[in-house]
């Protein structure tokens, strides 16, 4: 409905209906805005910064791989300044939408994962509002993107390929664990957090190969390194095995990026009937056009080979070279610079997790638990980390 008047009669107008209603549509896309992110203050001011942050000019992109842009896109760069800051700084936007817009309190439950992106944006919004002219404007934009990066990867860390793609979007992770979560297994965590650490500062690194029984904290290792360096632009791709044709074309769109990414290849294996490991051996092994030094690729496998091998590989068949054959599907491996190797814990090892799990949750240990967990490991399937973190869930449940 339209506003009352005293004198005018503007019910029936169609065009001031749609107007109204637009205003109305914008002023409720901008509340879910600030709720998704728990935004206080000005709420059109903090969405013009999402907008920026998320920005792929070729500005902003320079800025992002720390390069100086030229002179005539930092002066046109300028000339969308100007406008930005007097659109930034008006205040009839929000008066005119809704005038709570202005000061709105944050009071929403936001995930974590929505926290920490919001956190970056009142912060960028803290300073585009500092900013005195367009030049301080233009510049807070271009402090941004050069420690916080730009686009579909500003906000987030953590990415899964499309279906039928090599377009990404973000993965909510949850809670984030990291690497003093996992117990033991500190030569294993020592090499990765060493080869990831000289990888984000530049100092090159190496393709990683984690394999071993289920359970045995390789993927949770792996995804530990996204908290392990947070605030370092490391992120992560996460890439199913139907999706290795998509390599090519993922490299070629992230190689010039200011960020760091890990390829992650969870739970790697092969049979003998398919191919798709030629696609990954080829982005390993690289051909004319080198691995970018922005990119890694972490897999983890619960096969040291990766390919099964059967005696029908061996056998002469249609394949005049079958040892060739077999040769080339085991060679895999041998293109990771670091395999890391994940034992299942012994008995004294796995009640050794079990006692540390327990005194984190405040369950005191007990030669009981110790009993209690090794019946669990036997009913549900061995002796693992993630047998004896399960055990833990069940026993904070009776409590």
């Amino acid at each position: 409905m339209t506003a009352e008047f005293y004198l005018l009669d503007l019910s029936g107008d169609k065009l001031l209906e749609s107007c109204l209603a637009a205003e109305r549509t914008a002023a409720k896309k901008l509340i879910s805005f600030a709720a998704r992110f728990n935004l206080h203050g000005d709420i059109f001011k903090a969405y013009l910064s999402y907008l920026l942050i998320r920005e792929e000019n070729p500005y902003a992109l320079q800025c992002e791989r720390g390069k100086v842009p030229h002179r005539s896109l930092e002066e046109t760069a300028l000339k969308d300044a100007e406008k930005l800051f007097s659109l930034f700084n008006d205040p009839s936007v929000c008066a005119r939408l809704l005038p709570e817009l202005s000061c709105w309190k944050g009071e929403s439950q936001t995930d974590k994962y929505y926290a920490e992106a919001g956190e970056v944006i009142a912060s960028f919004t803290k300073k585009l509002s500092a900013a005195k002219d367009p030049e301080s404007f233009l510049r807070a934009c271009r402090q941004h993107y050069l420690s916080h990066g730009a686009g579909e990867c500003a906000l987030d860390h953590a990415f899964r390929l499309k279906e039928d793609s090599s377009d990404i979007e973000p993965i909510i992770l949850g809670e984030m664990k990291r690497m003093s979560d996992l117990v033991g297994l500190e030569m294993q965590k020592e090499a990765l957090m060493g080869n990831t650490r000289a990888f984000v500062e530049g100092k090159g690194g190496v393709n990683v190969l984690l394999y071993g029984d289920g359970g045995t904290g390789k993927t949770t290792s792996v995804k530990a390194l996204l908290s392990e360096f947070s605030g370092k632009r490391l992120k992560m791709i996460e890439i199913y095995k139907h999706q290795f044709k998509y390599l090519n074309a993922l490299i070629s769109r992230i190689k010039h990026r200011g960020y760091k990414y890990i390829l992650f290849l969870d739970d790697l294996s092969f049979e003998d009937s398919e191919v798709e490991y030629k696609y990954l051996k080829t982005i390993i092994e690289g051909g004319l056009e080198p691995r970018p030094d922005n990119v890694l690729i972490y897999a983890t496998s619960n096969r040291r080979h990766l390919i099964r091998e059967s005696w029908k590989d061996r056998e002469e068949s249609d394949d005049m070279h079958a040892g060739d054959t077999v040769e080339e599907k085991l060679s895999l491996v041998k293109r990771f610079g670091l395999t890391l190797y994940y034992p299942s814990p012994d008995q004294k090892e796995y009640l050794n997790i079990v006692r540390t799990l327990a005194e984190r949750e405040g369950i005191k240990p007990s030669d009981a638990l110790e009993q209690a967990a090794l019946v669990w490991q036997r009913r549900e399937g061995g002796m693992s980390g993630r047998t004896a973190e399960q055990f833990l869930i069940g026993e904070k449940q009776k409590r």
